[in-house]
């Protein structure tokens, strides 16, 4: 299958979403590996999982962990991207010449701040999520000066919001989550599979 648009799922706990994804054609699949994290699943788990699928590039999603943790788990595993919350970390993970997606999150206006200068950088991709829907016209207007960086919208992405994002700059594509499984080979998708099924593209 193929998608309308660039597709990351993020968080994927379970070998039934990311069989599901990857059946839809999605473009990465991310795996939360801080152990601080709700989400978090263990480099052998993330494995297992990834024997298992066949399509997807395969993100490390190591969140605020420590530069050192994470080239050290990085030259152990070699996925082929990392991704990471820290300006500073990703910029000495680039400079090792790892692939680097840089995720910020905007709950305050001097998150705004972090933003404009990561846009002004080169990575991978920029996700940009938000946690304050009255800084969103500020998140925009930013956005709007240009970027060196594929950004990838993680805020408001809704059934009725997907033909706008799509043929509206500045973003290249979406992020979703994945959700944990209520038992093995057990799952609803409902949202998840309502927004890839839209997003097909029809023979």
């Amino acid at each position: 299958m193929n998608l309308r648009t660039f597709v990351k799922v993020g968080s994927i706990t379970n070998l039934s979403d990311a069989r599901f994804c990857a059946g839809f054609g999605v473009d990465l699949l991310g795996f939360d590996l801080n152990p601080n994290s709700d989400n978090y699943i263990s480099i052998d788990q993330a494995n297992e999982i990834m024997g298992w699928v066949a399509g997807p590039g395969f993100v490390a999603e190591f969140g605020n962990m420590p530069f050192d943790e994470i080239t050290k788990l990085q030259e152990e595993n070699k996925f082929p991207f990392v991704q990471v919350d820290q300006l500073e970390t990703a910029d000495k993970l680039k400079q090792n010449d790892f692939k680097v997606i840089v995720a910020i999150k905007i709950a305050t206006e001097s998150d705004l701040k972090t933003l404009a200068q990561a846009i002004g950088n080169e990575y991978e991709q920029i996700i940009v999520s938000c946690d304050a829907p009255q800084l969103i016209p500020a998140i925009e207007k930013t956005l709007a000066t240009g970027s060196e960086t594929s950004l990838i919208k993680a805020y408001d992405v809704e059934l009725s919001q997907l033909d706008h994002i799509i043929q509206v700059q500045p973003f290249a594509g979406i992020e979703l989550k994945g959700s944990q499984e209520e038992k093995p080979g057990f799952k609803e998708y409902d949202e998840l599979a309502d927004i890839l099924e839209s997003l097909e593209v029809e023979d």
